[in-house]
């Protein structure tokens, strides 16, 4: 996978979140509007209300025990949607002005004393009652809402495509960063190892033509070669991480698999042998597209992953499974195993745990470059693992690699 790949799920992370903190501002923004909107219009209302009570009451008088309301009552409400009603003593309507009835449901109703005491003795308030019909009030209430919603809509559409934008020019600076590292890389590797290869080379010529060499200028020599020869390997593996970038091309070939899973096997037998590591493999068929040498690293480093961090007498299995419409490559080991902290920092380069890991040999490059070719192909390496019981190393690829890659590359013979 190159930078950009790699960085794609950042990117697509970035936009998110931008997303989720600007619906979040949006959201309560909307909700703000919503709520002072209805308060003024449940205070319009209210005050409405209390000035239809007003009203009536200046327009109320009691002449001979008996309701007297002024002529010009009927200016009080709007017909369509309110109304002021009265009341004597004993509840019985006396006159309504306007078209609510106020003991239906949905409408909002007040009241207050009447202005007459003296209906009946002993004295006893009547009322007066002023409605109003909600509905209208409901409204704009609801078309604010609809606004608030279309324009939240629009708002988050337009900062998706915009959020989307800046991540796309931000993540283009960290990969543009990310190629010159990888491109350093590469130069550094491929600088170092023509003066490592010659540093090896006049080590291994001065222990083969100086038989009189001293037992201290022996184990000095023999020191030099190991350590460049150890430091070649470094070199390799680098340059293998920044090749695994690039897409496959003209690599692809047909693979037999299982045939390619039983030769990495049979090279580590002598290996597990030694270990006294029962080595387990459950012989398949199947036939994938590649690069046969690099498929062959990433079984080939699993196995010896496992092999290493296994205890004597310890049991390695491989087997492969059918999965996702490719095919899964398991490595088990009863090892060590890996604390769940550790489970992806293990696919760092370079990166090696201090207290048990550590006691073993090794770049730290192994897995970072199992995963590295392995999504090269499309495919990944993911692993499960339980402190003290073991680790499953599950190594997944595609059938064929991703359509992009199969255009501009051609597939060769079987291997």
């Amino acid at each position: 996978m190159n930078a950009r790949e790699v960085l794609r799920p950042l990117e697509l992370r970035v936009t998110l979140s931008y997303l989720i903190a600007f619906a979040v501002v949006l959201t309560v923004f909307s909700l703000v509007v919503h709520l002072t909107f209805a308060t003024a219009i449940g205070r319009e209302t209210s005050e409405r209300l209390g000035a239809i009570l007003d009203e009536g009451r200046t327009a109320t008088e009691a002449k001979h025990g008996r309701f007297h309301i002024d002529s010009d009552a009927t200016q009080l409400v709007a017909p369509a949607t309110e109304s002021i009603s009265w009341y004597d003593a004993r509840g019985i309507l006396i006159r309504r002005i306007g078209a609510l009835d106020a003991t239906k449901g949905g409408i909002l109703t007040r009241a207050e004393p009447a202005p007459v005491l003296e209906l009946r003795f002993p004295p006893t308030p009547a009322r007066i009652v002023a409605s109003i019909d909600p509905s209208h009030a409901n409204g704009l209430v609801r078309r604010v809402d609809f606004g608030l919603g279309i324009g939240l809509v629009l708002a988050l559409l337009v900062a998706g495509i915009g959020g989307r934008i800046l991540a796309n020019r931000s993540i283009s600076r960290v990969a543009a960063t990310m190629r010159t590292l990888r491109d350093f890389t590469a130069d550094a590797a491929h600088e170092l190892r023509g003066p490592l290869t010659a540093l090896a080379s006049n080590a291994a010529a001065s222990l083969r033509d100086n038989a009189e060499l001293t037992p201290p200028h022996r184990r000095r020599l023999e020191t030099i070669a190991s350590t460049a020869a150890s430091m070649t390997r470094t070199i390799e593996d680098l340059l293998l991480l920044a090749r695994a970038e690039t897409p496959l091309e003209r690599e692809l070939f047909a693979i037999e698999l299982g045939e390619l899973a039983a030769k990495v096997v049979d090279a580590r037998d002598a290996l597990a042998t030694e270990r006294a590591i029962a080595l387990e493999f459950a012989p398949f068929q199947a036939r994938v597209y590649g690069n046969p040498a690099e498929i062959e690293r990433v079984i080939g480093n699993l196995l010896d992953n496992a092999i290493r961090y296994t205890h004597e007498g310890g049991r390695v299995a491989l087997e492969s499974v059918a999965e996702r419409g490719g095919i899964a490559i398991r490595v088990s080991d009863t090892g060590i195993g890996i604390k769940p902290e550790d489970a992806e920092r293990i696919f760092e380069r370079f990166w090696r745990e201090d207290r048990v890991r550590g006691r073993e040999s090794g770049t730290g490059l192994g897995l970072a470059i199992a995963r590295a070719l392995a999504r090269r192909h499309g495919g990944d390496v993911a692993v499960k693992s339980t402190p003290g019981k073991g680790s499953e190393f599950t190594f997944w690829l595609p059938l064929r690699p991703p359509l992009p890659a199969l255009e501009r590359g051609s597939v060769i013979g079987a291997t």
